[in-house]
């Protein structure tokens, strides 16, 4: 067994050049890793992103939906309160049975 002493280091058979080298292998590696997983995030977030805005843009679809449907909703509760009045009963009889009042004198055109 050798012992060498070089600018304040001990070296025994190479063993700590070996080390050296190990070590900066190992950095290497470990930085190599790290870059990787940044550029990894990195696409992930821009995937995200652009998910974030196709998810914008149909939430503003449904909410355009949304009123639409309660516009719809809206109507159709109003015309549901005319069908209970006399009037509709009365436009009903008229326009598609043909009804009228007894005291009422018809005039039709000519075809």
């Amino acid at each position: 067994m050798s012992i060498c002493f070089v600018m304040g280091k001990i070296l025994m058979n190479g063993k700590s050049v070996k080390k050296r080298k190990q070590s900066k292998i190992c950095g290497f590696f470990i930085l190599l890793s790290l870059c990787l997983l940044a550029v990894v995030i990195f696409y992930r977030a821009m995937g995200l992103r652009e998910q974030k805005n196709d998810l914008k843009v149909q939430a503003e679809e449904l909410e355009q939906q949304l009123e639409e449907a309660k516009d719809e909703y809206k109507q159709l509760e109003e015309h549901e309160e005319y069908m209970k009045t006399k009037s509709y009963v009365e436009d009903v009889a008229r326009n598609q049975l043909g009804l009228v009042y007894p005291d009422e004198i018809v005039i039709r055109p000519e075809e």
